[in-house]
């Protein structure tokens, strides 16, 4: 009996496993939509974890039994659910969700529907962006939004690029909901989207601080049902790309014969420009022949040229970024760590960055009601001797202090003998301590520059659903930033040596509330409206230490070396602004959306007795292929806005305040400020119409999104004269007026689509009108202000608003013309010039950008451009380049054919004694340049050849000769990947992996100068409006490969 029972047993329990077998199968298949296979379509067994994606030919498979539910969902195309029946194939055709259903995030995180938007936005993925491991943000989304104009930093520094958007710079930076101060906290590489929201009606509901446009980034996410592992790692290479043509015929001095010594040729190495003799391979002593018990000493070398001496200054720059990130989500749970490690050695010698980079997000469902979480980033960034320009920079000064003849490996390599500093530039041949410059090297190697920087920001945060329409969000936000930077001046150079150091810190915590209400009115009417508050305290506090008179312990650098009493400023700003706020959005028929939007704010800054502001904004909205049957139209939108967004005035506005000065005998002195306070003053107010439409043709495929947009701002602080008897010689009223229009367009289309390759096209482009319509004007007298100059340059350079004229104009020295545009000459041929004329706008007529993408087998292509038309800036680097004989414009022959920097030869064959000489008494062996004008006295025509070396110097200055057009065009990013098939990895850990060689700042096919690249035209000026070049870094190219690991 018990030998039966045991035979039945077996015999059920094999039935049982066999019927379990027989429920669970492998399902598979191919996802498509109308034009062949879709790769990346999310598969997820309903209700479960498991999951799956289709690969490159729209393939899948997973584990299913009879009865699941698979759910098929794809980005741009309706979810679709199918149950698992006999069959072990299931293909499944998307269709296309249209444009309409498409959500984007706005202002404070609210997600809305693309459709029923009032008001210009732009969004950029994240894959995007990453394409060619940009470490800026600012960088990664150069031409690849209508409206945003670029302004990058040097290529060959750490710096962050700038961008304006609709002419302004201020933007604010949004992550996951909290305000970054420093758009250098953000890690690229975590961004799932980016949104631009271009308009203070899109922008109302952040109040002040979001009037100048919001930059709102949603970081990635862990996927429903989806356990993933990614490593991400790049190497890339940078070497200097653009430089200016230098000239390799003359080498350095300031006249072209050499000195003499013992029979032997002397260099004059004092000077610090390269108009010396000629570079004719004659034997001199040069600099390092004259250190004592120097290999070099009493050497001859040849007097020769060294076309690549300042390229071979640069090193090539070596970026190691690593990435690696995990994600998991499930029903009811989702987390996601990101850990990022970018090593910069920079191509400036002896410059290095690194960057540690943490964030973490977490979300957990406690009940079907309540989810709580948390987003956390840190930053730790340190940086070795962060490249910048500027005047009496390195990078400048080989572009304006250096000599054509200097061997840079003999720079580097003899700078330091015996315990002792040399320089190219010795004051002369008994004497070898330098007279203006130290060596570059000794720059890099001892002036060194210390910064390390730790920056965290983040958010803890619940949304708890009160009813079936209500729901609440409340979220705590903090963030900080903390620097602690050095620099000295070492010894053995030609400066006092010194010691400076700074502690700053940045901080703000913020306080946001908001209730939304969600509800269907009727079966064509829906609501949706938001309540809520938002409290944010802001603090900027930094100390600084400096010494003085030099230090007094060799080679230690500290504040306490200091040789005299050592100075010392604290400095401490804060700000407080609440804020209420809310907004409804009404919805017909799906069809038509009205929207309004209200915002107060309280803020510390304003008088407290006038301390509010109010923010408001409507929009309508009409999509109007709901009425419209056209085959072709797949989706078309109207749309129109109108915002009103004041603004508050800044910290210590409204109160007199003291600067203090230095300790003397124990009294430290108080200085008021220029400029008296006016309690009164508020920060302004814009007013800003939209008008746009967004049409969508041919099932999506061809898209096009224009906006029209016109903008008042009133009431802008203006400071205005005062006379000295106040104490004071000026004041600060509101009275200005500007105005501002202009149009951004945005067209993207898919030109071929099918089952092997895809096309992906985008241009946008957008212009810009910023007018002066009023400044001041005095209310009892009539008599107005019509200019205020907002920055200054050399030699009385102004960048300036002028009532009548475009914001941004420049002006300058003009060289004054007659009627028919010929230059006014002296008697010495001097061109004669008018100051304070206007020169053109700093601002383009246009700008924009072209991305495309090809996709075929798992191959992907894509570049993008972006260019510039119209605008002006000042260089700095060109002036001075020729000014110093250094540049290829100061050689080459004249009108007689001559070498210009020839001697000046009269009719007689005799060398002139001066400087110029008229054109109709210079024998045909002259040298010089020739400048033809007319007398400025009498008007007649009047040409004459001027010494080469006056010539360039007489220019200095004349700011026309040195103002250049801004436009260009930029190849700026190229990636050419690899994705292996999936079936590859089957049965392995990987999932997919992708390699790609990419290139940033490729190349620049279009600038008005050589040498300089006007889309990286950094700040050296007070204004920070990026109009003048003043001697920076160069540019550089970077080729790099990258290898995505995904588990």
């Amino acid at each position: 009996m018990k030998t039966k029972f045991n035979g039945i047993l077996t015999l059920l329990l094999a039935l049982v496993v066999q019927i379990s077998f027989a429920q669970e199968k492998t399902i598979s298949g191919t996802v498509s939509d109308e034009s062949g296979p879709l790769p990346g379509v999310s598969v997820l067994k309903k209700g479960s974890t498991q999951g799956t994606e289709t690969d490159f030919d729209g393939k899948y498979s997973i584990k299913a039994k009879e009865g699941d539910i698979l759910v098929y969902s794809f980005v741009g195309m309706k979810t679709t659910e199918k149950i698992v029946g006999a069959s072990s194939t299931i293909n499944v055709t998307l269709e296309n969700d249209n444009v309409l259903n498409e959500v984007v995030v706005t202002a404070l995180g609210i997600k809305r529907e693309a459709k029923s938007l009032g008001f210009a936005q732009q969004t950029v993925k994240g894959e995007q962006l990453t394409q060619t491991r940009e470490v800026d943000i600012n960088n990664s989304i150069a031409g690849k939004v209508a409206g945003v104009q670029m302004l990058g930093a040097p290529s060959s520094g750490f710096g962050n690029a700038l961008i304006r958007l609709r002419g302004e710079s201020d933007l604010l930076y949004v992550v996951d909901g909290v305000k970054i101060d420093n758009s250098g906290d953000i890690n690229v590489d975590d961004v799932e989207s980016l949104n631009v929201l271009k308009g203070s009606g899109a922008t109302a509901l952040y109040g002040p601080i979001g009037k100048n446009g919001v930059v709102v980034i949603t970081t990635k996410r862990a996927k429903n049902g989806k356990t993933s592992f990614v490593i991400d790692q790049a190497l890339q290479v940078s070497n200097v790309y653009i430089l200016p043509e230098y000239q390799n015929e003359y080498g350095g001095g300031y006249s072209q014969t050499f000195s003499t010594l013992n029979g032997q040729n002397i260099p004059n190495y004092a000077a610090d420009e390269s108009w010396g003799p000629k570079l004719d391979g004659r034997m001199v002593r040069h600099w390092d022949s004259w250190i004592p018990g120097s290999s070099e000493f009493g050497n001859l070398r040849p007097w020769s040229a060294n076309p690549d001496n300042v390229r071979n200054f640069f090193n090539t720059g070596i970026t190691n970024n690593t990435t690696l990130s995990f994600s998991k989500g499930g029903d009811g749970y989702s987390v996601k760590t990101i850990l990022r490690n970018v090593d910069i050695e920079g191509v400036l010698p002896n410059s290095k960055r690194n960057l540690k980079q943490v964030s973490a997000s977490a979300s957990f469902d406690v009940s079907d009601k309540l989810e709580v979480y948390t987003n956390i980033n840190y930053q730790y960034r340190t940086t070795l001797n962060d490249p910048t320009g500027g005047y009496g920079s390195i990078a400048s000064n080989f572009n304006q202090w250096f000599q054509r003849q200097l061997d840079m490996n003999r720079l580097r390599d003899s700078y330091f003998q015996g315990g002792k500093f040399y320089t190219w530039n010795i004051r002369s041949t008994s004497n070898v301590n330098p007279l203006y410059w130290d060596s570059p090297y000794f720059e890099t190697d001892q002036n060194i520059k210390n910064q390390t920087k730790n920056a965290v920001y983040g958010n803890v945060g619940i949304n708890y659903k009160i009813t079936d329409n209500i729901t609440l969000n409340t979220e705590i936000r903090r963030t900080v930033n903390t620097y602690k930077s050095d620099a000295r001046v070492a010894f053995g150079g030609l400066n006092q040596t010194s010691f400076t150091e700074r502690d700053r810190t940045i901080s703000s915590t913020e306080f946001f509330a908001m209730a939304t209400y969600n509800k269907d009115l009727t079966d064509n009417l829906d609501l949706t409206a938001s309540v809520g508050t938002e409290l944010r305290q802001w603090q900027d506090r930094y100390i600084d230490g400096a010494t003085s008179g030099g230090l007094t312990i060799p080679g230690v650098y500290t504040v306490a070396s200091s040789k005299d009493r050592p100075t010392y400023t604290n400095r401490e700003w804060n700000r407080k602004n609440r804020g209420l706020f809310a907004t409804a959005s009404l919805g017909y028929n799906d069809m038509l959306f009205l929207d309004g939007t209200v915002r107060s704010d309280w803020n510390s800054t304003a008088n407290p007795n006038d301390n509010r502001v109010l923010t408001y904004g409507g929009s309508l909205s009409f999509l109007f292929n709901k009425v419209i049957n056209l085959e072709e139209l797949s989706f078309g939108k109207l749309r129109v806005g109108y915002a009103e967004a004041p603004s508050f005035p800044n910290i210590n506005a409204t109160k007199n305040v003291f600067q203090t000065g230095n300790s003397l005998n124990g009294v430290v002195p108080f200085f008021p400020s220029a400029t008296q306070a006016n309690a009164g003053i508020q920060g302004g107010i814009r007013q800003e119409f939209e008008i746009g439409t967004e049409l969508k043709f041919f099932r999506n495929r061809l898209g096009l999104d224009i906006t029209y947009f016109d903008r008042k701002d009133i009431n802008l602080p203006i400071d205005i004269p005062l006379s000295g008897a106040t104490g004071f010689n000026a004041s600060t009223v509101n009275s200005g007026k500007f105005s501002s229009n202009g149009i951004e367009v945005a067209i993207n289309g898919t030109p071929i689509k099918n089952e092997n390759f895809t096309w992906d096209v985008g241009l946008n482009f957008a212009t810009l009108k910023r007018q002066v319509d009023e400044l001041y004007v005095n209310p009892t007298t009539g008599e107005a202000i019509t200019t205020d100059v907002i920055d200054t340059s050399w030699r009385g350079l102004t960048i300036e608003a002028r009532v009548g004229e475009e914001y941004g104009a420049i002006y300058g020295r003009k060289i004054r013309r007659d009627a028919n545009g010929n230059m006014l000459l002296s008697s010495t041929g001097s061109i004669q010039f008018d100051q304070n004329q206007y020169l053109g706008n700093l601002l383009p007529d246009f700008t924009g950008g072209l991305t495309n993408s090809f996709n075929y087998k798992g191959i992907n292509l894509s570049f993008s451009l972006d260019f510039q038309k119209g605008g002006k800036y000042f260089s700095v680097t060109q002036m001075f380049n020729n000014y110093a004989g250094l540049g290829i414009a100061t050689v080459g022959d004249n009108a007689k054919g001559n070498p210009v920097r020839d001697p000046l030869v009269d009719a007689s064959g005799a060398v002139a004694s001066g400087t110029s000489i008229n054109a109709n008494n210079v024998s045909n062996t002259t040298g010089g340049v020739l400048v033809e004008g007319v007398d400025a006295t009498s008007g007649s025509a009047a040409s004459y050849f001027v010494d080469s070396q006056t010539y360039w110097k007489r220019l200095f200055a004349l700011h026309e000769r040195w103002i250049y057009d801004a436009s260009y065009v930029k190849l700026r990013q190229l990636s050419l990947g690899y994705t292996f098939p999936k079936k590859i990895f089957e049965n392995t850990p990987i999932e997919t992996i992708t390699v790609n060689a990419y290139a940033n700042n490729l190349w620049l096919i279009y600038s008005s100068v050589d040498g300089v690249d006007p889309s990286e035209i950094e700040n050296v000026n007070n204004a920070g409006l990026r109009w003048e070049e003043g001697g920076q870094l160069p540019s550089s190219r970077t080729f790099g490969m990258n290898i995505k690991v995904k588990f």
